[in-house]
């Protein structure tokens, strides 16, 4: 399945791999007759060739890698990469566990524990030969490298990640009018500054518009690592300051609410992102906001089932902190000048052709547009998510010079024919 109708690819094969030793025989291959391929694990990134190739190239599946292993003492869970993170909450559930694994980009418990990467105590990778790297072992340096992102050092077979006690949390998703925009984004912006404060307390703010309807919603998930509940950490998101057409917030299992709403993606549209790195304030939420908006309604009201979506993730310094702690920070976040929002802008539509174009030329005017605002209100930032990048965007340029030129370092080590 695709998530988007525009990755598609043709390999001239598929391998459907069921061990890591199956990847390290495949990569011989590759590197004797000269093969070029790609990895799909989730398939998720709508970039094309990100996760699929052209014939005579061949893509590699790890789908079959399907592992999943609770520790003795149930501190670490091992995970194959043909997972979905659905899959191991539900797994975990029973033993009243978590990881901390992605909902729309990171995860709810990042605030408390960081990025995913930052709770991976193992990595089983291969490039040829099977390795493990861990913060204190030989492949230390890999390691840290890893926790990057990308797939230019190696391929990974299996990932070990902590876990915590979580048996139910608060968590739920409230709808609201466009009529109520402005409080919206007054409540976001204060939450950002006091309600995060609780590193349990974690909002997912999500602004979608049909340009032909001339239709924006507002809708938020509020998420609480606790059995009971801090209300006053959702007042501003609640009567009388807001009136949600629909609210679902309840006590219940973090797998019960990813499993109900996470519905199959068909793959029938066509798909885009953009990043957009800013610190979290209501003058950084406005200009993107706002941007996204007018721009839409002049450029895409005659895209063929065109939508346009803001997701904000906000970013604490504790986040940030997390991955200093557990094994480095390869990606030179700075955390001097947290808060950040890293808001992904997510496109789709139904015709390729001429709509193509207009998608493509509205991101490159978007981002323009609105990194220009940012850096004269003195509300950009430098850092660039991977997991909600464009096509085109520097993604490890801007983790910054040093830790750039250890990246290649590194790779030149474990990967120094660049297969």
């Amino acid at each position: 399945m695709h998530y988007a109708s525009s990755n598609f690819r043709n390999p001239y094969c598929v391998f459907v791999l069921n061990s890591a030793q199956d990847v390290a025989d495949a990569l011989y291959l590759f590197k004797e007759n000269i093969t070029k391929f790609a990895v799909r694990g989730g398939g998720h990134m709508p970039i094309g060739g990100s996760n699929s190739i052209n014939a005579p190239g061949v893509m590699l599946s790890m789908s079959n890698q399907d592992m999943l292993a609770l520790s003795d003492d149930k501190s670490v869970v091992s995970v194959g990469p043909g997972h979905r993170w659905a899959d191991v909450y539900e797994y975990l559930e029973p033993h009243c566990l978590v990881v901390v694994g992605s909902r729309i980009g990171l995860s709810f418990n990042s605030s408390q524990y960081g990025f995913a990467s930052d709770n991976v105590v193992k990595y089983e990778v291969t490039n040829g030969i099977i390795i493990e790297a861990t913060t204190d072992n030989s492949c230390s340096d890999l390691f840290w490298a890893l926790k990057s992102g990308g797939n230019s050092l190696c391929i990974v077979t299996g990932f070990d990640l902590s876990t915590f006690t979580s048996p139910q949390v608060w968590v739920g998703t409230a709808q609201c009018s466009s009529n109520q925009s402005a409080t919206f984004l007054d409540a976001v912006s204060n939450f950002a500054y006091y309600g995060a404060l609780n590193a349990k307390a974690a909002i997912t703010p999500i602004i979608s518009f049909i340009p032909s309807q001339n239709k924006a919603s507002y809708l938020l998930t509020k998420f609480y690592d606790s059995e009971t509940d801090l209300p006053e950490a959702w007042q501003n998101f609640s009567s009388p300051n807001m009136s949600p057409s629909n609210d679902t917030y309840k006590l219940q299992p973090l797998s019960t609410f990813i499993n109900v709403t996470t519905s199959p993606v068909t793959g029938s549209l066509r798909r885009k992102w953009r990043v957009i790195s800013s610190i979290a304030d209501r003058e950084a939420l406005e200009i993107i906001h706002a941007t996204m908006l007018d721009l839409a309604r002049k450029r895409l009201m005659f895209v063929n089932g065109g939508t346009a979506g803001l997701a904000f993730q906000l970013v604490t310094k504790e986040f940030i902190r997390q991955g200093e702690l557990k094994g480095g920070d390869p990606q030179g976040i700075d955390i001097s000048r947290v808060l950040y929002f890293w808001t992904v802008l997510q496109l789709a539509w139904a015709n390729k052709g001429y709509d193509d174009q207009t998608m493509d030329a509205f991101t490159d005017e978007f981002a323009a547009t609105v990194n220009d605002q940012l850096a004269s209100a003195s509300r950009g930032a430098q850092y660039l998510f991977m997991d909600d990048a464009g096509e085109g965007q520097r993604v490890f340029e801007s983790y910054g010079a040093e830790n750039l030129e250890k990246l290649k370092a590194t790779r030149e080590k474990y990967d120094p024919l660049k297969v």
